[in-house]
Formats: C-alpha cells, structure tokens, sequence
C-alpha cells in the first residue's frame, strides 16, 4: 500500500527533476550538448534511484 508520505516524497522528485530538466534544456541550447546530457543523465537518476528504493525493495 502506498502511503502519502511516499506520495509526497515522488511529487517532491518530480518537481526536483523537472528544474533539472529544464536546466539541462536551457544548457542544450547554449550548445553545450555534453552538458546537457550529463544534466539529463542526472535528473534522470533523481527520479529512478529512490522510486526503486521506495517501491521496489519494500
């Protein structure tokens, strides 16, 4: 059963990857595409990391 504190913990994630994204949205159009992957590559272990502990090793 998904509590709300998990709920909130997964909202609060999304929030945190979305400036990420963004950040690495506004870096790719400065042309610095290595940069921005590696903003990407990182927003995207923001979200993957703790929903995996969260969820799946309860």
């Amino acid at each position: 059963m998904i509590s709300y504190s998990n709920i909130l913990i997964v909202l609060l994630l999304c929030f945190i990857a979305l400036y990420t994204v963004s950040y690495g949205w506004w870096t790719w159009k400065r042309r610095n595409r290595l940069g921005a992957f590696m903003v990407f590559a990182l927003a995207l272990s923001i979200l993957a990391l703790p929903i995996y502990s969260l969820f799946i090793r309860e």
